[in-house]
């Protein structure tokens, strides 16, 4: 402090001498005269703003770049954590899709398999019953025709006689006539 003291008075002491000698009429931090003072004050402020720095600024902003740092490793990791965490999900949903893909086309498959076996089923059925319905009415028509013919011989049978009646005395005899007639 006392290097400090006699520093500060040899500035002014010297300032004072050369300001006498000399006026300036430009700038004063031109003045050569004024420039052991302005050394003196620059050194002062200097090593004023220095201290404070060194004790207080730089040991917050330490602090600050600190926390930050850790702030953001922290959420680096976090950030790393939800990345595995939603690629194992999305894994899973993957998984299941396959699965439920899987089991939807062997549902399909099934279903398809019931429908052509019920489809075939019922052809069955009804095949066997259009072939009784035809078998039936095969049956119906022969005996239609039978009773259709033995209707055409009687109403034949019929119509010769009586067409015979007209032109010829003496009728033959039923068989007769149905033996001519086939």
């Amino acid at each position: 402090m006392k290097q400090l003291f006699k520093i500060a008075l040899l500035t002014a002491v010297s300032s004072s001498v050369f300001a006498e000698d000399q006026q300036s009429a430009g700038l004063p931090q031109m003045d050569i005269s004024t420039f052991p003072s302005q050394i003196f004050w620059l050194i002062v402020t200097f090593s004023i703003l220095y201290v404070f720095m060194w004790k207080f600024v730089i040991p917050k902003l330490r602090i600050i770049i600190e926390e930050r740092r850790d702030k953001i490793s922290n959420d680096i990791n976090e950030a790393e954590k939800l990345k595995s965490e939603a690629e194992e999900i999305l894994n899973k949903y993957k998984s299941k899709m396959t699965s439920s893909n899987q089991d939807a086309v062997k549902i399909i498959a099934e279903a398809k398999k019931q429908s052509d076996e019920y489809t075939e089923k019922v052809k069955r059925d009804n095949k066997s019953k259009v072939n009784a319905m035809i078998e039936e009415s095969n049956i119906k028509i022969a005996e239609q025709e039978e009773k259709s013919k033995s209707e055409i011989e009687k109403a034949t049978l019929e119509t010769i006689k009586s067409i015979s009646e007209k032109f010829i005395d003496k009728l033959p005899s039923d068989s007769d006539i149905i033996k001519k007639l086939n």
